[in-house]
This record gives structure tokens, C-alpha cells and sequence, in this order.
């Protein structure tokens, strides 16, 4: 071989060190990056317990609506009885 040839080795040997340290570089960014993030097992198990929470003020909330059409039934009919006995 030439000395050309082992200068052109050498100059791609040292290209493809500086690749190899680059992917490393990329590959640890990448993994510290994706531990910021939960997997999508515990995403699953908090969107089914943020679904029931959101069910269950939902259920309150018609109960409420149920509750006060309850109590404002029965001050009317208590109004309208307290009419009657007064004539």
C-alpha cells in the first residue's frame, strides 16, 4: 500500500471515532429525554382513574340537581299548604 492510502485509513478511522462519539452522545441525551416520561402502562392507569373521578363528579353533580329539585318541590308545596290552611 501507498502512504496515501494508509493517510486516507487513518483519516477514516478518526471520522468514524468522531461518529461513534457522536451516537453515544445522541443515545444517552435520548435516554435521559425518554426518563422524563411514563410508560404507557401507568398512562393507562391514570386515565382510567381520572375517567372514574370525572364520572363520579359528574354523578354528583346530578344529584345535587336532584337534591335541590327536591327541596324547592317541597317549599312549594309547603308555601301553597300554608295558603290553603290560612284561608
Amino acid at each position: 500500500m501507498e502512504q496515501k492510502d494508509y493517510e486516507r485509513i487513518a483519516k477514516l478511522e478518526t471520522q468514524l471515532e468522531s461518529l461513534t462519539e457522536g451516537l453515544k452522545r445522541i443515545e444517552n441525551k435520548l435516554d435521559a429525554y425518554t426518563a422524563n416520561f411514563i410508560t404507557k402502562a401507568e398512562a393507562d392507569i391514570r386515565f382510567k382513574n381520572i375517567e372514574k373521578e370525572l364520572m363520579e363528579v359528574k354523578d354528583d353533580k346530578r344529584t345535587n340537581r336532584a337534591f335541590w329539585v327536591s327541596v324547592s318541590a317541597l317549599a312549594v308545596t309547603f308555601i301553597f299548604s300554608l295558603l290553603n290552611y290560612l284561608k
